[in-house]
């Protein structure tokens, strides 16, 4: 029988139709008798048709289908030059061009994969938000509904392949109110629910070396993120800034 872990690992692919005829009739067995894995598939799902239904998309002007498609025929047509003197080049000049030509590629490519970093922590502080905001429009706070952290912290066990720090910090006026398993940086992540009055703090908490570089502030929500012992931690809230830095300072 399938467990939670191997479920919500499962679900992704299972949206997407990348699963064989057994893994997905094992994902719909255990989704039909699982009473924690549906939430994650109806939050993915809707994810995933918020993204097609409102996501931008845009066609190429057509200049620029008209100069690809020019240059992938040339290049079907070239023949190979596969001696010196064919390119007209010495042999040391050849070889200080093939450098300079695996040079810039080179920049290219890492200027390309710091930018595709800088995308995934931008596109995960906003998944962040939509998280938190979902959280509070919708009845799905919490799925483990608890003020005792020795009740939240095993909780997780079977969901997730680590476990979160949970604490309590009612004396500090930051009582825990439970925990859910959420969706974030594109695996199930633990999100651990406090209140400060009667604004709510989510703290999002998952194993990453990479330390989250997320905004101060985001749709009219605080953000406060923080890496310590290979852990990325993330506070959002409408609580003021202040007080919510005060709340992380209570995990350091």
């Amino acid at each position: 029988m399938m467990i939670c872990k191997s479920a919500l690992s499962l679900i992704e692919p299972y949206l997407d139709g990348e699963l064989d005829a057994a893994q997905k009739a094992e994902v719909e067995a255990h989704l039909s008798e699982c009473s924690n894995c549906p939430a994650m598939y109806r939050r993915l799902s809707g994810l995933g048709t918020d993204l097609r239904t409102l996501a931008p998309r845009y066609t190429a002007p057509e200049h620029l289908q008209r100069r690809v498609l020019s240059a992938v025929r040339k290049e079907a047509l070239a023949k190979p030059a596969w001696g010196f003197p064919a390119w007209g080049f010495r042999p040391s000049t050849a070889w200080a061009l093939a450098a300079s030509v695996l040079l810039a590629v080179s920049a290219g490519w890492n200027v390309r994969l710091l930018q595709s970093q800088k995308n995934r922590m931008e596109n995960t502080a906003q998944e962040i938000v939509s998280s938190h905001v979902r959280s509070l429009i919708g009845a799905h706070l919490l799925d483990v509904p608890s003020t005792e952290q020795h009740t939240v912290k095993p909780w997780f066990n079977g969901k997730l392949d680590y476990a979160p720090d949970v604490r309590d910090f009612a004396a500090a006026g930051f009582p825990l109110i439970g925990g859910r398993v959420d969706y974030i940086d594109r695996r199930p992540v633990a999100a651990l629910v406090y209140k400060r009055r009667d604004h709510v703090i989510n703290l999002f908490v998952w194993p990453s070396n990479s330390p989250l570089a997320a905004p101060e502030a985001a749709n009219g929500f605080n953000l406060v993120a923080w890496n310590n012992a290979g852990m990325n931690y993330c506070a959002i809230s409408d609580l003021n800034q202040a007080e919510l830095r005060q709340f992380a300072g209570l995990y350091h």
